[in-house]
């Protein structure tokens, strides 16, 4: 699942400058807020200056409308950090494996006990009902801060529908693979195999989405999977601060509206028009897409997830928090993600 709530911020700074104050109303109206991370996790920010550095944990919900008639909860298998530095003129995109073995705080609120298990585990087992994304995103929040060390200024969870919603509002994606393959993974499609071929190609939204969550034949498995949805994130930002939507105030409300119905957001006191007016400077190669160096616990029917290699792991979520990730780079550039251009 693509995190495109991620930069939705930057996407709709973009193209809310270039149409005016009006429309800057219109999205701050648009795009909810809740509460999403609990007041104990976020720096409590208030006014219409804002501040850096900001760090924004973003989920990816796989929950479908029919669960809510049968009780299936939900799990967040896109699991990113956004770190946007003092300057806010930049942005680094971490993606956190969902198969991370980590430590589950316990929780009151849904009276999970705590325990240790895969990282995507934490959104459901915070959750009472289906339809509790507060409680499920506060325990992701806890769960994630204990792993990184961060503390979160903001949270934003986007689902299914609202990924194929804002494609389509865009008029699809183009997406460029290194690599093409063949996809035999259950429950995409009742016909022949999906094929997605090598080089760049313009997908529509069912199968942008299909692409995003290929795990189990995409080269590099769930690593490559992680690598496809930051580029999703990237390609959506460059497509939806084009001219082409920009200046057609149709296709901009419509991407708004999509955005609206998709995303729920937890700003910590900021406005959506006050964080878009800040964030302009931020365009799709000012963003730097990572993955946490790991390793495979287990292997065959005795995997049991991905564990953080150290000292490195600690290495990189501390340069996060402290703006020092260019420092790290130069001695381990492996850490950055390497995504078709």
């Amino acid at each position: 699942m693509s995190l495109v709530l991620g930069v939705v911020f930057v996407v709709l700074s973009g193209a809310s400058l270039a149409a005016g104050s009006i429309v800057l109303d219109k999205v701050d109206n648009a795009i909810p807020q809740t509460s999403l991370i609990g007041g104990d996790a976020r720096k409590h920010k208030t006014g219409s200056d804002v501040k850096g550095p900001i760090d924004m944990l973003l989920a990816g919900s796989d929950l479908r409308d029919s669960w809510k008639s049968t009780g299936e909860k939900p799990r967040t298998d896109s699991i990113m950090w956004l770190h946007i530095p003092a300057t806010l003129d930049r942005a680094y995109l971490l993606s956190l494996p969902r198969d991370m073995r980590v430590t589950i705080p316990a929780d009151p609120h849904s009276q999970y006990q705590g325990g240790q298990d895969k990282l995507n585990a934490s959104f459901p087992n915070g959750m009472k009902s289906v339809n509790d994304i507060a409680g499920g995103m506060a325990l992701l929040s806890r769960t994630t801060s204990k792993l990184t060390g961060v503390e979160w200024d903001m949270a934003g969870l986007v689902n299914w529908d609202g990924f194929k919603d804002i494609t389509t509002a865009l008029g699809g994606v183009t997406m460029c693979l290194d690599q093409g393959f063949t996809s035999h993974q259950p429950g995409f499609t009742n016909g022949p195999p999906l094929t997605f071929p090598k080089g760049c190609h313009h997908y529509d939204a069912d199968k942008a989405l299909k692409l995003v969550r290929q795990r189990d034949d995409v080269p590099g498995g769930d690593y490559g999977r992680q690598k496809l949805q930051q580029q999703y994130v990237k390609q959506i930002l460059k497509q939806a601060t084009s001219k082409g939507v920009v200046s057609n105030p149709a296709k901009l409300n419509d991407v708004i509206t999509a955005a609206g119905k998709a995303v729920r957001l937890d700003l910590g006191g900021y406005s959506v028009a006050d964080l878009a007016l800040a964030l302009h400077g931020i365009t799709a190669d000012k963003i730097t897409t990572l993955q946490v160096p790991h390793y495979a616990i287990g292997q065959g029917d005795a995997y049991q997830g991905e564990g953080l290699q150290q000292p490195l792991g600690n290495e990189l979520f501390r340069a996060m928090r402290t703006d020092k990730v260019d420092d790290l780079l130069l001695s381990h550039p492996e850490l950055a993600s390497k995504l078709p251009s």
